[in-house]
């Protein structure tokens, strides 16, 4: 395995192999490093659960595929993630132990700063009110020169990606699979311009499928890569709310967009206002930046240290 001796092919090689936040791995990983504790890897029988996609192979046919992947992803159109590159986002260690081996990338963007992105999301069954708020708030903050974070799901998600991309922005979709895999199908288009003018990222490989598993372990990807996130129309149901709880917990700003009181697709939103009382409520572009400006600050020695924007 003398072609995994590179740090960036080792962690590539290591994330090929196992979900994002292993415990076994991290343990590995903290004790050896990345590529140490590849080389120690049995030919058969890993220490650690693989992925889904990759069960079904075993001994030196396992470590051909994953050869051949890394390979691929190497040289490819996208790009291989570490901790070591500029624009690693080191507010993922603020992810308790489920930070990533590595992350795949894919577009001229490069992963926008903490102190600068924030996070839009909402229902996928959304309104025409939540389309244009959404539509407004990402186009707006675009122009403030933030970067809009979101999923590349359909309803909010996508109309957030979209109206960055109208003002020239470099919106960044985090996606629960593969960057080569189009989830939903209906959004193609979009996640092609993405990769043209934008940015795709994922702490999956290559060839991983969407997994409830996997759309869970994104919601806190999401929630951690950003200065805060906006929630725009959410059920009582809705993982976006769910974002927006991780978000504050994690020291971030969470911030929520009142509905109709009538709606049922912001109902969760208003639940939310009720019973969270770090949860702030926005309604425009200067509740936004008034609350970002007012979020702690990471420490010396910590996570990002860039400020608070160009607000």
């Amino acid at each position: 395995m003398d072609a995994f001796r590179d740090e960036r092919i080792a962690r590539a090689t290591l994330g090929w192999l196992s979900e994002p936040g292993d415990a076994h791995l991290r343990q590995l990983l903290a004790t050896h490093g990345p590529v140490e504790s590849l080389h120690m890897l049995p030919m058969r029988g890993l220490p650690f659960v693989a992925r889904t996609e990759i069960r079904h192979l075993s001994g030196a046919r396992l470590w051909e595929e994953a050869a051949v992947a890394v390979n691929h992803a190497q040289r490819g159109t996208g790009r291989v993630v570490i901790p070591a590159d500029p624009d690693w986002p080191t507010g993922l260690r603020d992810l308790d132990g489920a930070e990533p081996v590595c992350l795949w990338a894919q577009g001229p963007a490069p992963i926008p700063p903490q102190a600068t992105s924030v996070t839009i999301i909402g229902s996928r069954a959304s309104s025409d009110y939540g389309k244009h708020v959404a539509a407004d708030l990402a186009s707006q903050l675009t122009t403030w020169r933030w970067t809009v974070v979101s999923t590349g799901g359909l309803g909010v998600d996508g109309v957030a990606l979209r109206a960055a991309l109208v003002v020239n922005g470099e919106p960044v979709a985090v996606l629960p699979h593969g960057i080569d895999q189009m989830f939903p199908a209906a959004h193609r288009p979009l996640f092609e311009h993405l990769a043209d003018k934008g940015l795709l990222l994922s702490a999956w490989p290559p060839g991983a499928r969407p997994t409830l598993q996997r759309m869970r372990a994104n919601q806190s990807l999401l929630a951690t890569l950003t200065a805060g996130t906006v929630v725009v129309e959410a059920s009582v149901r809705s993982n976006a709310l769910e974002v927006v709880r991780q978000a504050v917990n994690r020291g971030r700003v969470g911030m929520v967009v009142p509905g109709p009181v009538t709606s049922a697709i912001s109902a969760g939103c208003h639940d939310l206002l009720r019973a969270e009382p770090r949860i702030r409520p926005v309604t425009n572009l200067a509740d936004i930046l008034a609350d970002l400006a007012l979020r702690p600050q990471p420490t010396a020695g910590g996570a990002d240290t860039t400020g608070a924007g160009n607000a």
